[in-house]
């Protein structure tokens, strides 16, 4: 019963996806999804986006308060780093998600190996979760993620089965310590086909005599596409397919389809590991304003559950550059948003309303015969109508339509007010009467 209900509260934590029954008589219809404040997530380690943004969620990762830094000595715990991190996060109204690596080095030979004696883990575990279900007289973290990137070597180099292993003593230390608590399953990257084996292989491990699925409520996913695809750059699309490629798998090994999801961590241009190469190739305000809006509105489409940008801090690597491409904020002055920053904020106006699907389809945000996307929200008595084109540039007409906004939300003129609208790779939303 504990399994289905955490499944239950992941499903409602911030996107709902409602299947609309078109007769009584039938197993399934168009798609309806509500967007909350907490599908908007970030990882921020200078506590600065606070003040420049609104999102729900947050994710405690790259940010002085792995296992390792936390566990200072066998048994002994320094917790004021979390502390601060999660006050910070209570003060907003945000839920915070903890991820439990990195192994302490007197537990194992490296941060990326389990410990030897798992007891080690179960009592870090315990006592986080101890500290943090009432903390300062309310819930401090709401979730427990079980591990980071475990397809990763950098961070896990373990075996499916050890890591299968981990996540049964979150589930059991959750049960015992904070029932209320989520479980979310080590976060998987899944840009490579070595990388989606790899998820395959640790969901179908068996502990204990159950699928391992039985021991989480989320599955979480890093959904870096590769830099480039044919010579273009990777975009928020190439992240869905890779998306629709992981759920098939997971599908395959038996993971409930009522099983919500998180993206994990997403951002674009990343390296592909190539010799000498440390640095995401740079691109346009523009194309990164693109980015971020197609991003989120992919993301609610497709009922990802929370989609956590990465990152809202992130500073320059050797050679001057950024590792991603797609930037929040100026990476010398974390106070300064960039246009892509902003963008945030026209992603959440525009999906502020029910995104549906639109006459004849099954699932929001659908793309013709000529790569054009078409979201539909529906807000008080309008109807919001978002289009782009990844590739092309395209005339669209919409009917009805009064008025309109571009990517960066300012108003844009309709072609000579007959609600033709050039699209291309940039965004559009078109106001119309229902």
């Amino acid at each position: 019963m504990r399994r289905i209900l955490g499944s239950i509260l992941g499903a409602l934590l911030a996107v709902t996806c409602v299947t609309a029954l078109a007769t009584p008589a039938s197993a399934s219809g168009p798609t309806r999804v509500r967007v909350s404040p907490d599908f908007f997530g970030i990882h921020d380690s200078s506590g600065q986006a606070y003040g420049h943004l609104r999102f729900g969620a947050l994710r405690i990762w790259d940010s002085g308060a792995t296992w390792k830094d936390v566990e200072t000595a066998p048994g002994h715990y320094d917790w004021t780093r979390l502390d601060t991190l999660v006050r910070a996060a209570q003060a907003h109204d945000v839920k915070v998600t903890l991820v439990l690596g990195l192994t302490p080095s007197f537990y194992a030979g490296s941060p990326s190996q389990p410990p030897a004696d798992l007891s080690r883990f179960d009592a870090y575990v315990r006592a986080a979760m101890a500290r943090y279900r009432d903390f300062e007289g309310r819930r401090g973290i709401e979730s427990y993620q079980v591990w980071n990137e475990g397809n990763v070597s950098s961070f896990w180099t373990g075996t499916p089965q050890q890591l299968a292993q981990l996540t049964a003593v979150v589930s059991r230390a959750r049960q015992a310590v904070d029932p209320d608590a989520t479980v979310v399953a080590p976060s998987f990257a899944v840009r490579l086909p070595s990388q989606q084996r790899w998820i395959s292989a640790y969901q179908h491990q068996l502990v204990d005599g159950r699928h391992v699925w039985h021991y989480y409520d989320v599955n979480e996913l890093s959904l870096y596409p590769r830099e480039t695809y044919a010579g273009r750059t990777g975009g928020p699309e190439d992240a869905i397919t890779l998306l629709r490629q992981v759920k098939r798998r997971l599908a395959r090994a038996g993971v409930p389809s009522s099983e919500p999801l998180w993206a994990t961590e997403v951002n674009y241009g990343l390296p592909s590991g190539r010799p000498g190469q440390t640095q995401a190739q740079p691109i346009s305000d523009r194309r990164q304003i693109a980015n971020v809006l197609r991003t989120f509105l992919l993301g609610a489409a497709r009922c990802l559950s929370r989609v956590y940008w990465y990152r809202y801090d992130w500073g320059r690597v050797a050679g001057g550059g950024t590792l991603g491409n797609t930037l929040l904020t100026d990476p010398d002055d974390h106070s300064v948003l960039t246009p892509a920053g902003r963008a945030v904020q026209t992603a959440e106006h525009w999906l502020n309303g029910r995104l549906v699907a639109g006459r004849g389809h099954h699932r929001p945000c659908t793309r013709d015969r000529h790569g054009t996307y078409t979201c539909l929200v529906r807000h008080g008595d309008g109807m919001r109508t978002i289009l782009w084109n990844p590739h092309h540039r395209v005339r669209v007409q919409v009917r009805g339509a009064t008025s309109g906004e571009d990517q960066r939300g300012r108003p844009t003129s309709l072609c000579s007010g007959t609600g033709i609208v050039q699209v291309g790779y940039r965004p559009v939303m078109v106001e119309t009467h229902r």
